[in-house]
């Protein structure tokens, strides 16, 4: 249960650096049409994306990512590790600004808001280090100016080349604070000082740093217990647009019945913003070994809870990790995702995604202004 976390982490970092080295996409994949919300009145006011995370390892099933999402909802996340060793350089690559042109274009062809995730912590050791850095400066971490100024230029290239709808400066931060939190202390006023980079650039982008639901209330315990995190939200005030959080509670209760009613609704009690879920899974199948019942209605049951309490809450953003399963979790580090999507590896639909995609057809009835 709770120790399958570092493997979670290892799989999306290696996820994450592919997704970087992605070039120009293919002809059109046919992906169904766009959501054609209903006038019954029954409006939402969340609203919903998926990751860019392509179910198969080809430049085909990378825009299949886009299109899956665009036909369900409004957003697509993009979550990647800064480009340490051209930032350092000083200059942003070719590769680079060909993936930007990619995703751009992807976005605006399956009319998707984009959120992008600058993910600088290395998933793979627990968020205990910097990820990809190059070797002269492994294991260094925010204290290093050039590192510092790496992260500033890597922010404002995205705001200036995406001119994203939402922006999370540091993903699950509160994860790197239960490692290294001297250097924690260090990286929060560097998000103080990105944040404001970003807004001169770009003063419509919706800036956060992400937050790891399970581990603000210390229920994954390692031999390094957590303790409970909520006071680190107001670290990041005054400038925090949302209250940002990821949720994977199949790695902490058997079945959504364990789940408190309360489990996203505390939130409320520790912030005034608007409160997101940036990205969410339930696993649909028990991994050989795993403990629990498990299944695709437990996912169903899962999601529409959640999807229930966004409502309740007025959240104005939900994304769900991964819209359909991933056909390259063969290997240990790969396997706890292996379940995670809406969609089965061949495409069909599990419960979950019915869930899912009724919600899309309800009309998007509030649209969030760094105003409110």
């Amino acid at each position: 249960s709770a120790m399958r976390r570092p493997s979670f982490r290892s799989c999306l970092l290696l996820l994450l650096l592919w997704a970087l080295a992605l070039a120009a996409c293919g002809d059109d994949p046919g992906a169904p049409p766009g959501p054609t919300p209903t006038s019954d009145g029954q409006g939402r006011s969340f609203a919903m994306g998926l990751s860019s995370l392509p179910t198969e390892l080809t430049e085909e099933s990378y825009e299949d990512a886009f299109a899956l999402a665009g036909s369900v909802g409004e957003v697509i996340l993009i979550q990647r590790t800064p480009p340490w060793t051209e930032l350092l350089a000083g200059e942003i690559s070719e590769l680079t600004e060909q993936t930007t042109a990619q995703e751009l274009a992807l976005a605006d062809k399956y009319g998707l808001d984009l959120f992008i995730a600058i993910d600088p912590m290395d998933v793979s050791v627990g968020r205990s280090a910097l990820a990809d850095l190059p070797d002269e400066l492994r294991g260094a971490g925010f204290e290093d100016e050039g590192i510092r100024d790496a992260f500033m230029a890597y922010a404002r290239y995205i705001a200036q080349a995406y001119q994203p709808r939402y922006l999370a400066l540091g993903v699950e931060v509160n994860s790197y604070q239960h490692e290294q939190p001297e250097d924690f202390e260090r990286f929060v006023v560097l998000y103080h000082e990105a944040y404001e980079a970003v807004k001169e650039i770009s003063p419509e982008t919706l800036v956060f740093p992400t937050f790891q639901l399970e581990e603000l209330q210390g229920l994954l315990p390692t031999d390094n217990p957590y303790q409970q995190q909520w006071y680190l939200m107001n670290r990041f005030e005054p400038r925090l647009d949302l209250l940002a959080v990821s949720s994977y509670p199949s790695l902490a209760y058997d079945t959504p019945d364990d789940i408190p009613s309360s489990y996203f609704a505390q939130l409320a009690a520790y912030t005034s913003r608007p409160i997101a879920i940036t990205g969410m899974g339930y696993a649909s199948q028990l991994r050989d070994g795993d403990d629990g019942q498990g299944g695709e209605p437990d996912q169903a049951l899962f999601l529409q809870r959640t999807m229930d309490v966004a409502q309740q809450l007025s959240m104005p953003l939900v994304v769900w990790f991964i819209g359909q399963d991933l056909s390259f979790t063969g290997d240990a580090p790969l396997q706890v995702l292996e379940h995670i999507g809406l969609r089965r590896q061949d495409g069909s639909r599990k419960e979950a995604w019915r869930v899912w995609e009724a919600a899309s057809r309800r009309a998007l009835q509030a649209a969030l202004s760094e105003e409110e």
